[in-house]
């Protein structure tokens, strides 16, 4: 995994931005969620870190909640 993903900041392939870490842990085994939002249509939403580098809007692309 490139731990330039969860600096707040990086946009993925997909047009998603990291915003920063929560203080929420996340569903993942040892993770944290990190707010995320879309550059497309401005939606925000929290994805675990291990998956910000794939994540797709769940507003305007078809992704996961």
């Amino acid at each position: 995994m490139n731990k330039e993903t969860t600096k707040p900041g990086y946009v993925n392939k997909n047009k998603q931005m990291n915003i920063g870490r929560t203080e929420e842990q996340g569903t993942d085994h040892g993770q944290w969620f990190y707010s995320i939002e879309c550059q497309k249509c401005n939606f925000k939403y929290k994805a675990n870190g291990s998956d910000i580098w794939q994540r797709k809007c769940p507003n305007c692309q078809g992704g996961r909640p």
